[in-house]
């Protein structure tokens, strides 16, 4: 338990050089890396002696990455809570100096009177004071907290220096095993020929289009080919579904009567889960079937399993970019409205995606401009968004309670840890939910520790409000709430939902500023939907998230 004189006393000077050594140190096992994935280095080798070498050098080239990987992200994570402490030390003395001028004193934990004071003092005061230092406090121990996972990561570093499992690696051309991690997919991958990845990619997409753990660009060839099958599978069910309406006779009096049609529900909802596919055909297809250019947008969710259909669309190279953002939705998101047109152009959602990365201010993350600091973004819809339907039925699916979040939260977690693992490096991770969308971050990030940022915007309540239970530092936690937004915050009465992230004492979010900002040329969020409009502040703050820089406009917090 963190005492309020310890943090006086905090210094995050060595916690930043040991980050520093420890990014230098992964940068040796990156030219490993390079070094391992050289051509020509099985030269003069063939048949089985040829395939093993090739193998081998594949596992260590891997290896290599995953310490590289691993290394630095564990160094820039103690970069991070060097500034987090410095910034906690500065706050405690700052606290320490306002409560002595107003002649009060810390006992213990504890804001009192001062001994030599005379007459009573306004206990409002007192217990504000309270507040602040009770705040501090709990910041210092979600530091600790989060400093503690970090060098839990740093010793796990070990069983990747020991290899992958056998099992994996050995695996072969064969279903991949659902039990797997997200790295230990990426170490089957990684083990296969070319020929072999090539082979699962034409002939098996479903095994790995939707699998965390997979390269971006190798999911998004599998549903390359996946698509095309998917839409005319769900064209022929359209065309065979019976029957389309149900007739009812109404008798009257008399004898007499009239028919009625009503249309089948089933038949309704088989042809919204047509009209989801083929926009997303649109995006990536033209009338003659023939591939699109997509301006780097490559499709990393397909899944027609669930109530709804799903789908997730990366914007920019994810493998390589300085700095991704992974945005989920929330209520009301189709694949037809968030993700993808009719007309094929991108959804509101996937629009919103692009717009956090341009007001970063850094640039879209292709193949040919990894010299440079550079964004990417996903918007992930691989979940049952709630809509209005399941809400009015008040069915499983309903948006007034926590189930849908808390069943996509572990595919959620792994997409997230599947990045990690294929990324080349360390990515710098934002998870930004929006409304219901919120929720699921939240529940997601209690399952993973890959995201180095999270914010949330018009949420009804994103679960826990504790950095501590969502594996972050304190301050690189952001919510914003706009005003006239009717969703932000229900988690007063919505079950599961947990405490507000703005009005909790309790809460380590950040309330991002969404006024208008004439002298920077920004304008006002209202309402629940404009959080990611071009040019509000509340896009700005986001981009400068995402960026790794703390944002420009925030409200103080409310105790």
């Amino acid at each position: 338990m963190v005492k309020f004189d310890d943090l006086l006393s905090w210094d995050g000077t060595n916690l930043f050089e040991a980050g520093d050594a420890l990014v230098a140190a992964s940068h040796k096992y990156e030219q490993v890396n390079t070094d391992l994935s050289k051509p020509g280095l099985g030269d003069g080798l063939a048949g089985h002696a040829a395939e093993a070498e090739a193998k081998a050098r594949r596992i260590l080239a891997d290896d290599a990455e995953d310490l590289w990987t691993g290394l630095s992200s564990a160094g820039n994570d103690l970069k991070d809570a060097s500034g987090t402490v410095t910034g906690i030390k500065n706050s405690a003395n700052d606290l320490r100096w306002r409560i002595q001028g107003d002649d009060l004193t810390i006992v213990g934990e504890t804001v009192t009177t001062s001994p030599t004071h005379q007459g009573a003092y306004p206990q409002g005061d007192i217990n504000s004071y309270q507040a602040e230092l009770d705040n501090l406090i709990d910041k210092g121990n979600d530091t600790v907290t989060f400093i503690s996972s970090v060098f839990d990561k740093i010793a796990s570093l070990d069983d990747t220096a020991n290899g992958p499992s056998p099992e994996v690696v050995n695996h072969g051309e064969r279903p991949p095993n659902p039990k797997w991690t997200p790295s230990q997919v990426n170490d089957w991958w990684t083990s296969l020929t070319d020929a072999q990845r090539q082979n699962i990619i034409e002939k098996h997409p479903s095994w790995i289009g939707n699998l965390s753990g997979i390269p971006s660009n190798d999911r998004h060839e599998a549903n390359m080919v996946w698509l095309p099958i998917m839409k005319r599978e769900i064209d022929q069910k359209v065309a065979d579904f019976e029957p389309k309406k149900t007739i009812t006779w109404h008798s009257t009096a008399g004898g007499s009567g009239y028919y009625t049609e009503t249309p089948n529900p089933e038949y309704e909802a088989l042809l919204k889960r047509q009209q989801d596919i083929h926009a997303l055909s649109a995006m990536f297809f033209n009338d003659k079937g023939e591939r699109k250019d997509t301006n780097g947008r490559t499709l990393m969710v397909l899944d027609n399993s669930g109530d709804h259909f799903r789908a997730a669309v990366a914007s920019g190279d994810v493998d390589n970019a300085d700095h991704v953002v992974v945005h989920t939705p929330g209520m009301t998101t189709t694949v037809e409205n968030g993700i993808a047109r009719e007309n094929g152009q991108p959804g509101g959602s996937v629009n919103g995606t692009e717009t956090i990365m341009k007001e970063s201010g850094l640039e879209q993350s292709t193949a040919g401009n990894k010299d440079q600091e550079t964004v990417a973004g996903v918007t992930w819809l691989g979940y049952d968004a709630p809509g209005w339907q399941e809400t009015l039925n008040l069915s499983e699916g309903t948006v007034l309670n926590d189930n849908e979040a808390k069943k996509a939260a572990p595919d959620l977690a792994d997409f997230y840890d599947g990045l990690q693992a294929t990324h080349h490096g360390d990515p710098h991770m934002l998870a930004y939910g929006h409304s219901y969308g919120s929720n699921v971050t939240g529940n997601a990030l209690e399952l993973s520790d890959a995201p180095d940022d999270v914010a949330v915007a018009g949420s009804p309540g994103p679960g826990s409000v504790d950095a501590s239970e969502l594996g972050m530092l304190p301050n690189h936690m952001h919510a914003a709430q706009a005003p006239g937004d009717p969703v932000a915050s229900q988690s007063w009465w919505l079950p599961g939902f947990g405490e507000d992230p703005i009005s909790s004492p309790d809460s380590d979010y950040t309330q991002l500023d969404t006024n208008i900002h004439h002298e920077a040329g920004l304008g006002p969020s209202g309402g629940h939907s404009m959080y990611t409009t071009p040019g509000t502040t509340s896009a700005h703050n986001l981009g400068e998230i995402l960026r790794g820089d703390n944002p420009s406009y925030v409200l103080p917090k409310k105790f």
